[in-house]
């Protein structure tokens, strides 16, 4: 019995992949959030909001973030 060796590394180095890119992705994600929150303040100050606005602006890309992938969960 022969194991074709390249197909074995690529089976090995799918789930490798996934995790390096995932990582990458949910840090700059973090990072993004992390921003957001510190420009936040200047924002809200600039732009003369209250709290409730600042809670919306803050709250509108995480609530479309998760209708949208709720309609895409469903659609695949």
């Amino acid at each position: 019995m022969t194991v074709n060796l390249p197909a074995a590394q690529s089976q090995d180095s799918a789930p490798r992949q996934a995790l390096v890119m995932s990582t990458i992705a949910f840090t700059v994600c973090f990072a993004v959030w992390t921003i957001f929150s510190i420009i936040g303040v200047r924002i809200k100050q600039e732009l003369g909001l209250n709290e409730t606005e600042f809670g919306l602006l803050v709250g509108t890309p995480i609530l479309t973030g998760s209708l949208v992938r709720m309609v895409l969960g469903v659609w695949t």
